[in-house]
């Protein structure tokens, strides 16, 4: 089950990486877009609600660090799950495909 785990690995790989690369994208085009339309009036009339925004979002770095730790060990164990269950599906869609085995004809 070696080789059908390596192709599902990559397979879970390319997709989840163009999916996440997809999202990032499209956020920097919206945020680009956000900031070609916004005026330094606008900037200025909202600038004490940007400032709360850029305030708010403080997390101090142990909580900073933790939740790095459960985010990277939670995206690994989903890519390993997903690479398992794809390889079975492969193997499994190999074994009904390849037919049976053919008889040896010195066994007998």
């Amino acid at each position: 089950m070696r080789i059908p785990l390596w192709i599902a690995k990559g397979t879970i790989a390319l997709v989840v990486g163009l999916a996440v690369g997809y999202g990032v994208g499209l956020s920097l085009a919206h945020d680009a877009a956000k900031g070609r339309a916004l005026t330094l009036d606008q900037y200025m009339a909202d600038f004490k609600i940007h400032k709360t925004d850029l305030e708010s979002s403080a997390m101090p770095m142990g909580l900073s660090l933790l939740s790095g730790v459960v985010l990277v060990f939670a995206v690994f164990g989903l890519y390993e799950l997903l690479a398992v269950g794809l390889a079975r599906v492969l193997v499994a869609l190999d074994r009904r495909t390849a037919g049976p085995p053919p008889l040896d004809p010195g066994s007998g």
